[in-house]
């Protein structure tokens, strides 16, 4: 069978999108066409069908074959992947994990997403992390979190192997891993986020990704936890950049509404690569 796909980008997270219903997803046709080496290579898959509610749904898979997770960039990708495909108009609405979100496409390279959720949070949990306790702050906006001040660890975490480390140039992979895997996370597990200070409302932020078993160029989600930290933990006020890994910035701008929804805008680069068939 021969699939045609699109391959599309949100500020470093890469996708295939496919909208071909006659494409049936799983766990190991998921592995393949994301392998970088053997695949077309990606951080997951979006499939695109029709909504009965909105403009057009979308389903995200990670690289490693899970699925149905919540992907902030994804999402971004998907818009900008049906407005292009005349799908949908520059306002529009799409179904997403059982919820409708609202979009913007602002331009070619820039879109933007309404997100409302009613988040978990647990602001400075201590951990012990190699025989040290070290604090983490935990997130579940549909997709779970943990984001940790770079400064914070570095300072609680004295230690040679880790007291020398550089923010642009330690090993995400490795300690990521790690505490992804954290027994004070099991069994679902995080996403891993270390931030920067840069300026005064500018953070860069490094992101290890569950499903996808690495460091991404960027995390949508990731980065709105990151922002939900600062505000919370360091009284930082929206909106609020994160510079990725790409080197491209989210922008995330946040309220509460009766103190338990969050309403969240998120600003960020989108960009159609190519277009191609594969024979699976």
């Amino acid at each position: 069978m021969k699939i045609k796909f699109t391959k599309m980008c949100g500020a470093g997270n890469d996708f295939i999108v496919i909208d071909d219903k006659s494409f049936q997803p799983n766990e190991e046709l998921i592995k393949r066409l994301c392998n970088r080496n053997f695949g077309i290579g990606a951080d997951g898959i979006l499939l695109i069908s029709e909504s009965n509610i909105a403009d057009f749904s979308v389903r995200y898979f990670n690289s490693d074959g899970t699925g149905d997770a919540l992907c902030i960039n994804g999402a971004r990708s998907a818009v900008l992947y049906c407005f292009l495909k005349n799908l949908c108009e520059k306002d529009c609405r799409f179904e997403f994990i059982g919820k409708v979100f609202n979009a913007n496409v602002m331009d070619m390279n820039k879109v933007k997403v309404f997100f409302e959720c009613t988040p978990i949070y647990e602001i400075n949990k201590v951990i012990n992390f190699h025989d040290t306790n070290i604090e983490v702050s935990f997130f579940d906006i549909g997709s779970k979190h943990i984001v940790i001040d770079w400064e914070s660890f570095q300072m609680n975490l004295k230690l040679d192997e880790f007291s020398s480390l550089d923010f642009e140039n330690f090993d995400v992979n490795s300690i990521g891993r790690e505490l992804r895997y954290h027994h004070a996370f099991f069994p679902s597990g995080v996403n891993v986020n270390f931030i920067k200070k840069l300026n005064e409302n500018l953070f860069a932020i490094r992101t290890y990704e569950r499903g996808v078993e690495s460091e991404t160029l960027a995390c949508g989600s990731g980065s709105i936890c990151s922002a939900l930290f600062l505000y919370l933990a360091k009284k930082i006020q929206p909106p609020t950049q994160l510079l990725t890994r790409s080197e491209k910035i989210l922008e995330v701008d946040f309220h509460f509404n009766d103190q338990d929804t969050l309403n969240v805008e998120i600003i960020g680069h989108a960009e159609k690569i190519f277009e191609g068939i594969i024979d699976i």
